[in-house]
């Protein structure tokens, strides 16, 4: 009686490793130069900006159907602003225009929640997979990643509470603000649901995604006891979505060594059946940048088949 009264008085969300930031400000040659993997280089200083148009070396198999990924022309990112009412809490975020040249999606925005390592430094080869789809862009960084301040990773009720205000950022300058896709990607699965529950999109996308600190228990840590009985219940996607009425894609690799293939399938059983949803499984794929290759590693063209035609067949109003 006295262990179960100590438990019900915690939670372990603050114990898991969420968080893998890499201020700025300790961007050096450890973290450049002397880092062996190259999808863990970590090169860009405080005071210079981000090279949206390097080329990434990509994969074998990732370039299936194309010889590379375009870059992003420097010229047309655009700094964001995201005010979370404090001063002293400065979020790293931009915003960048579609090319275009795809009419369908000229309109539409990705909000791109990214994962635990490092910074926008990291991901910004997935920003370009997702520009030179035709989507509008909004990233951003969270407190204590890369370029963001303060430099220390968030509490779990900040990062929802910065989740829904970069949220409100990004819809100022989405060129339609119907038309705003959340993207979740790994550990960005947490405040993209924050996102979901508290603001309109038309549609949400899960990538290799963390929805819950239950199923992340049950799978990596030796607890008897229901996940959920030691969660705060604040990161919990899935109980969020519960009665969620927009339509959702899941994508998950099939050897997704970080997040269980179980979870995303657990995830997709627990959506309301009454809503589109799909969960697609991309044979041989890992979790994603470090490692094994993730989802759009395994196939360009499935990755962007996959997104495009769920939204033409189930979400459409995203659509032009």
């Amino acid at each position: 009686m006295i262990w179960l009264s100590l438990f019900s008085c915690m939670t372990l969300d603050p114990l898991l490793p969420f968080h893998s930031n890499i201020p700025c400000s300790e961007v050096d040659e450890t973290t450049c130069d002397q880092e062996d993997d190259l999808w863990d280089k970590i090169c860009t200083p405080c005071e210079e900006p981000y090279d949206w148009e390097r080329v990434v070396p990509w994969r074998e198999k990732t370039l299936d159907v194309v010889d590379s990924i375009r870059g992003i022309p420097n010229t047309i990112v655009q700094d964001a602003n995201i005010d979370v009412g404090d001063p002293d809490v400065d979020l790293d975020a931009y915003f960048i225009p579609s090319h275009g040249e795809i009419t369908e999606l000229a309109n539409t925005t990705i909000i791109l929640n990214h994962g635990r390592y490092a910074g926008i430094d990291h991901y910004l080869p997935r920003v370009q997979y997702l520009y030179d789809l035709g989507f509008n862009v909004f990233v951003w960084d969270y407190r204590g990643y890369s370029k963001s301040l303060p430099e220390t990773a968030p509490a779990s009720a900040e990062w929802m509470s910065d989740a829904v205000a970069a949220y409100d950022s990004a819809k100022s300058m989405a060129p339609d603000s119907s038309k705003i896709i959340i993207y979740a990607m790994s550990i960005g699965g947490f405040p993209a649901g924050e996102m979901m529950a508290k603001r309109d999109s038309c549609a949400n996308f899960f990538e290799a995604a963390v929805i819950s600190i239950t199923e992340k228990i049950e799978d990596n840590m030796t607890i008897s006891l229901p996940g959920g009985f030691l969660t705060s219940g604040v990161l919990e996607t899935d109980v969020k979505l519960a009665n969620t009425t927009t339509p959702a894609l899941i994508m998950h690799g099939t050897e997704d060594d970080r997040i269980s293939l179980r979870s995303a399938r657990s995830f997709y059983n627990g959506l309301p059946d009454s809503i589109e949803k799909k969960l697609v499984e991309f044979e041989g794929a890992g979790h994603g940048l470090g490692g094994i290759g993730g989802v759009p590693d395994a196939s360009y063209e499935k990755y962007r088949d996959t997104m495009i035609n769920f939204l033409r067949e189930s979400a459409p109003d995203c659509l032009e």
